[in-house]
């Protein structure tokens, strides 16, 4: 049994590292959080340093999850191959649990350790061993958690499955953030100065960190078993729940298809050209049903959120107006991930419709980034510029929110050619490859657009006057971005 188990492990193992293993994110990861643990060392005692590196690494660890590792957990990518093989039912899950194991393990490896490295001296040699243990223990317990909802919501309320998933990315991006804050308040709290509040005990995290070290006055002593007990729920839950099957028949129109419809029919009369039709439409119809891309790409869209709640405080005045128009022009954060999943599909052998269609890659890729624009990007920008009018005025609103929809379908546009490789909806979900070598362009346009949101508030869109000829600049902009776009005519 044992033998047949590692031997479907081993083979798992070298498809899901078939390119290599993914040196560069874990070591972003881990330098990360290294350096956020440096600045923890002598700012907080030994518990509050605990519950600062769980809650660092639980909200990494999400991200993951909820990204690239989400296909794997929540279904088997080499189940029909295990299927044919002599093996059990059991055994075949075992493996599928192993596979995840050694991955989560490497993830968390490489936010635990720094973590342990760069513990203060107060934490023991014991104490920093079941710190790492806890580390571990919580990621196991979070991946089972994620599942366990996955499976309860699935397709009966995929909906609800994506706005929570939603929920959860906005709430880990905002702590991750927001850590450097966390540290003054468990300094406070740690010498009493503040009280604990309610919500403190219902934290999964406060009681992991009561196990490794004892806690302030009006926390429980947890013990030090609690961790063991987790990462034993954990993988009972990650083997005992299967991985899903290929999903049934959906519905080919959805509410929000619905709503948009009337603008897709009036910009695939006016706006969109000829040779860009079939792939307009392909993308815009039939990407929106295809589950892996909306449960790995929808929830990101509390990457920008969770960027404005991280930073919103006080009353309304210029630092919330501020904060607003950089949400406005700093979706490009979000784009990356919705393009590099566009190839994403379930029915990859169907890729043959756009190889042999008679139009160049060029025309496939423009109807393809309008059908973005339209299926994408304007519900993303009523939430925001809702957001906007809501929080600093409908003038507000009004005079940022186009010129930010506008200049994100530019940074579309470049972005593009540079994370996609593939046609859309041509490769199977669990073989898309996000490319990396777009980070250090995607950190400098970052920071061009942050300078133009301060610009565009303060000066270029400051009155109505304005905003009118900077949204005609960003325009005719785009316009020259397409039409150079549209010279590259080498074959699809």
């Amino acid at each position: 049994m044992t033998r047949r188990i590692l031997a479907i492990l081993r083979a798992r193992l070298a498809a899901q590292f078939s390119g290599g293993p993914p040196w560069a994110a874990l070591l972003a990861q881990g330098s990360f959080v290294a350096v956020m643990c440096l600045l923890a060392r002598d700012t907080v005692g030994p518990w509050g340093y605990a519950m600062f590196a769980l809650s660092l690494s639980g909200g990494l660890v999400l991200l993951s999850l909820l990204g690239e590792f989400g296909g794997i957990l929540r279904r088997d990518p080499a189940g029909e191959w295990a299927e044919a093989l002599p093996s059990s039912e059991l055994e075949r899950r075992l493996a599928h649990f192993a596979l995840i194991a050694v991955l989560l393990s490497g993830l968390t490896l490489a936010m635990g350790l720094p973590a342990v490295l760069f513990a203060p001296a107060t934490l023991g040699a014991l104490e920093r061993a079941l710190l790492l243990v806890a580390v571990l223990a919580q990621s196991i317990g979070l991946a089972a958690s994620l599942l366990a909802i996955a499976a309860l919501l699935g397709e009966r309320a995929e909906g609800l499955l994506v706005l929570l998933q939603t929920a959860i990315v906005a709430v880990a991006v905002t702590a991750t953030f927001a850590s450097l804050r966390l540290l003054g308040w468990l300094r406070a709290f740690e010498s009493g100065e503040v009280e604990a509040p309610q919500l403190l005990a219902w934290l999964p995290s406060t009681h992991v960190a009561s196990s490794i070290t004892a806690p302030p006055l009006g926390l429980p002593h947890t013990s030090p078993g609690l961790p063991l007990v987790v990462a034993l729920a954990g993988a009972v839950l990650l083997t005992a729940i299967p991985p899903a099957h290929e999903s049934r028949g959906r519905r080919s129109r959805t509410p929000l298809a619905r709503l948009l419809a009337p603008l897709a029919a009036l910009a695939a009369r006016f706006w969109v050209r000829d040779d860009e039709r079939a792939s307009f439409h392909l993308v815009s119809e039939a990407l929106p049903l295809e589950r892996d891309f909306v449960l790995r790409t929808y929830p990101m869209v509390g990457l920008p959120l969770a960027f404005f709640l991280a930073g919103a405080k006080g009353d309304a005045g210029p630092a919330r107006e501020g904060l607003l128009a950089v949400l406005l022009f700093t979706p490009a954060i979000y784009l990356p991930i919705l393009l590099a999943h566009v190839p994403a599909t379930s029915s990859p052998r169907a890729r043959w419709i756009l190889e042999s269609a008679p139009v160049t890659r060029a025309a496939i890729r423009g109807g393809a980034i309008k059908a973005l624009a339209v299926r994408f990007l304007v519900p993303l920008f009523v939430v925001l510029g809702g957001l906007a009018a809501a929080l600093a005025g409908l003038d507000f609103a009004l005079r940022l929110t186009p010129a930010g929809f506008l200049i994100t379908l530019v940074v579309m546009r470049v972005l593009y050619p540079q994370v996609v490789r593939d046609n859309p909806l041509s490769v199977p979900a669990d073989e898309v490859e996000v490319q990396h070598d777009w980070m250090g362009m995607l950190a400098t346009l970052a920071v061009g657009l942050v300078v133009l949101a301060t610009l565009a508030q303060y000066q270029l869109a400051s009155t109505p006057a304005r905003a009118l000829a900077f949204t005609a600049l960003a325009l005719a902009v785009e316009w020259r971005t397409a039409r150079a776009d549209r010279r590259a005519v080498e074959p699809a």
